[in-house]
């Protein structure tokens, strides 16, 4: 019951956009006055919707996306939702030509992603770390863990992705996992596979687990009570970090124990290392989860990339994404009318003009009344047609 009531204030104090009207975007001025269309947007909208669900794709139109107008001749909303196609579906920029001009789209995605990259980068920092979990919530969630991990409440591992960098050395990119060239980012989740925290990414060969442990700087992550497991890849380093990181102690990290040469482990050592593995499999089927819903981040998609950053920010907004999709489930929140509206054909962010319209409709004052006229006249109909039958 606590548990819920914590994630309760989570929503109370972090999921206001549920209860929030779609922002108000003026359109940019084009050459042209006609609205463009999206080819086939119908069948984009309901993969989109189908990969991901109403609510987060309402929450990136209207937190993330709707905050300025984008250029080109198209509707803001369709340009929003052809920017996710592309990480759901994992097709490349050149793919999207059979549906947009290819310099029509390289504009809306240039001018999303590079108008303000840092900005963006942060804000979904802050979302990661603030809108699904609390230490009071991982806490109570790592009371269903087995023992003897009940004080684990978050799982960190390295995921590699698919990479031609146009920018970089292609030995240094080597990815021993993919036997290809990748980044790699560090992935931290709670015990309800949530994202916590991404890394930003690195070229594979020069950048192993325990070695972006000690760049990613999360002493300034996770609090002093949180127990975040590693596989056996990052042991090696955590001495080094806890050098570096006042407030975190060996407690802090779990992890399978090592077997020291010539000594074998002991038939306890083993049932531990083999609960440990079960356990901490998880992570790893959030990861088959993500690349099934974002094709983007899947083996078998190789992503072409110009900017480093740009790949990051990608990534941690595909987690957020995940993350929206489990917290509905989770708790179960309801999809409201409003939350679809961008599913109706031809629908868009109002404008100033549409907003004062608004204002002119009745209030509830007014509707209220006329609810009342509405239903005595009525009454007065049907009491006059009684009478006439008789």
């Amino acid at each position: 019951m606590d548990e819920a009531l914590e994630y309760d204030t989570i929503v109370q104090n972090h999921w206001k956009f549920l209860y929030t009207d779609w922002p108000i975007i003026d359109r940019v001025k084009h050459h042209r006055t006609e609205i463009a269309a999206v080819n086939d947007i119908d069948s984009i909208k309901t993969f989109v919707l189908n990969r991901l669900g109403v609510i987060p794709e309402f929450f990136f139109l209207t937190v993330i996306f709707g905050t300025r107008a984008i250029s080109c001749p198209y509707r803001n909303v369709e340009k929003g939702v052809i920017l996710l196609y592309v990480l759901v579906k994992g097709i490349s920029l050149s793919d999207m030509a059979r549906y947009i001009p290819k310099t029509s789209f390289h504009t809306i995605h240039k001018e999303f992603y590079m108008h303000n990259p840092a900005a963006l980068n942060r804000l979904l920092t802050t979302m990661l770390s603030e809108m699904f979990s609390t230490l009071k919530s991982r806490h109570l969630a790592a009371e269903r863990n087995p023992d003897p991990f009940k004080s684990v409440t978050l799982n960190l591992d390295g995921h590699d992705s698919r990479i031609i960098y146009v920018n970089a050395d292609k030995a240094s990119m080597y990815s021993y996992k993919l036997k290809k060239s990748g980044f790699r980012v560090q992935v931290c989740t709670d015990m309800n596979n949530m994202v916590f925290f991404v890394s930003a990414p690195a070229p594979c060969r020069d950048y192993n687990d325990g070695t972006m442990l000690l760049r990613m700087g999360i002493q300034n992550k996770i609090h002093k009570l949180d127990c975040v497991t590693l596989d056996g890849e990052y042991n090696l380093f955590i001495g080094k970090l806890l050098d570096s990181a006042d407030e975190l102690q060996y407690e802090n990290f779990c992890y399978p124990i090592r077997k020291m040469r010539g000594i074998a482990l002991t038939e306890e050592e083993k049932a531990y290392n083999e609960i440990f593995g079960s356990f901490r499999s998880r992570i790893e089927g959030y990861f088959g989860e993500m690349q099934s819903t974002f094709t983007k981040f899947s083996h078998t998609v190789v992503n072409k990339v110009s900017e480093k950053e740009t790949f990051g920010v990608q990534y941690k907004l595909a987690c957020l994404l995940m993350n929206i999709k489990r917290f509905v489930a989770l708790r179960s929140i309801p999809t409201e009318q409003h939350h679809m509206l961008w599913l109706q054909d031809g629908f868009d962010y109002p404008n100033k003009t549409e907003q004062e319209t608004t204002y002119t409709l009745p209030n509830i004052k007014v509707k209220l009344s006329q609810s009342q006229d509405l239903l005595a006249t009525r009454k007065a109909f049907f009491d006059m047609a009684i009478s006439e039958d008789r």
